[in-house]
């Protein structure tokens, strides 16, 4: 085999289209993978010069013409009249200073222009991702509390996060439900440490006589009942991490001197063990008592109080944040709506009373009653004869932040649903009409008469 028969096949067999023509533009030769490419057959284009092509518009462009004038290579993107599209490059054949011929180079890029379609959609896929981790993880930090609009509660987080950077110790107070821990692992979250461990110690819920060893662990042996291998203590646990000592008013006063000397000192020593072990721990304290007050009765230590109290927050109740109660409503709804793939929606008049309800136990009471309404609603909209009797109770005798022209009628309608709640109670316990009847102090035939208005009945 000669070697232009070599050449020739290593054309045939090329990735690429090929068409070659000489110095005036007539194609002498066309690989099948140009017609693959082009959609342009080799009957139609060998023989041919190109002009003439371009005139009868089986071509809407001849690069190569343009490569015979300028004796430069050049190349483009290029949409043919078959309708597909390539990358074409023309370059000059020259031997011995003289222009011969042009090889053109077509690739099929239809293919390469796809793959670079799913790589943007696919990075474009991998940022929405990223970024919904990352408002998932802020909304996981930052939990229900922090969804708010009250000035007083943004003041409240403006403060968190100005501490977050710093190792000062905190002392986060508030009533109960309130969200302490939450805020706690904000600040956490938020600073250095983040990496490392949040350790939640409540005090409250720990025996007077085991505070130390869990708080300092213990060595081996060193009390009846200990572990053969001793046990490492929360300081050494939330080491380089923040250790929140919740319900710090429960704290008893033996311990507290001890305390104050591991943040002071910043080491510990185990129960049974004489070996000092050094810890670097961030103390965040919270309380729901007027440490205060504590101190003044001896029942708190003040230079303990003061050293906790470098950097106070106090957490303001539900009730002085009412901006922020039916954002929350709606969110811890939607929340229920999510984990159990329903649609559930809540009317405006469930929302008027909820926002005027006192709240003492705060956030925590919020979402339960929210959780309660969702359930008992079944599959009917949240609606106001759901909500518990001494919420409208409550709502009734405060009546906090009607609207006057609304007054009225709210009253009228919250009145009527907490006589239905009255009398629904007071059948469940007594089975008869007469034993109820005389219960509430009213006339049987009143109280049948109200029972079919509220269509109730004896079980």
């Amino acid at each position: 085999m000669d070697h232009s028969s070599i050449y020739k096949c290593a054309l045939d067999n090329s990735f690429d289209g090929i068409l070659i023509s000489d110095a005036q533009g007539n194609v002498i030769y066309v690989n099948e993978q140009y017609e693959v490419t082009t959609g342009l057959s080799r009957e139609i284009m060998v023989g041919r010069n190109l002009s003439d092509l371009l005139r009868e518009g089986i071509i809407n462009r001849a690069i190569s013409l343009e490569v015979i004038k300028t004796k430069q290579s050049f190349s483009t993107m290029h949409s043919y009249v078959s309708g597909k599209s390539a990358m074409s490059s023309a370059t000059p054949i020259i031997i011995d200073g003289e222009l011969v011929g042009v090889v053109n180079n077509t690739r099929n890029i239809e293919k390469l222009l796809e793959l670079e379609h799913q790589l943007i959609k696919s990075e474009e896929e991998t940022r929405n991702m990223e970024l919904e981790m990352r408002t998932l993880k802020k909304l996981l930090n930052r939990h229900y509390d922090f969804v708010c609009i009250s000035k007083t509660m943004r003041e409240v987080i403006n403060k968190a996060d100005m501490a977050a950077p710093f190792d000062s110790t905190i002392l986060i107070q508030g009533e109960s439900g309130t969200g302490k821990e939450v805020i706690a692992r904000h600040i956490h979250n938020n600073s250095p440490r983040k990496e490392n461990a949040f350790i939640r110690l409540n005090c409250a819920a720990i025996p007077r006589e085991l505070f130390e060893s869990e708080l300092f662990g213990y060595e081996k042996g060193a009390f009846t009942g200990a572990k053969d291998s001793g046990k490492i203590g929360l300081f050494e646990l939330a080491n380089r991490g923040t250790l929140l000592l919740d319900e710090i008013g429960d704290l008893p006063l033996e311990v507290q001197s001890k305390l104050l000397r591991v943040i002071q000192e910043k080491e510990i020593h185990r129960v049974g063990g004489e070996k000092t072990v050094q810890v670097d721990v961030r103390i965040i304290a919270a309380t729901n008592r007027d440490l205060q007050e504590m101190v003044q009765n001896r029942e708190f230590r003040e230079d303990l109080y003061f050293r906790l109290s470098v950097f106070p927050i106090q957490l303001p109740p539900l009730r002085d944040r009412r901006d922020d109660i039916v954002p929350m409503i709606q969110y811890f709804l939607e929340k229920l709506n999510s984990k159990n793939n329903t649609t559930k929606t809540i009317e405006s008049a469930v929302l008027d009373a909820l926002e005027n309800y006192s709240y003492p136990g705060n956030v925590r009471e919020l979402e339960n009653i929210v959780e309660y309404l969702f359930i008992i609603s079944r599959d009917h909209p949240i609606r106001l004869e759901y909500i518990p009797g001494k919420v409208l109770t409550d709502v009734m005798i405060n009546n906090h932040g009607l609207e006057k022209q609304s007054r009225t009628q709210n009253l009228a309608q919250l009145v009527k649903l907490y006589e239905k709640t009255l009398i629904e109670d007071t059948i469940s316990r007594y089975k008869t009409l007469e034993t109820a009847s005389k219960v509430m102090g009213i006339h049987p035939s009143t109280l049948s008469r109200k029972m079919k208005s509220h269509r109730l009945k004896f079980d």
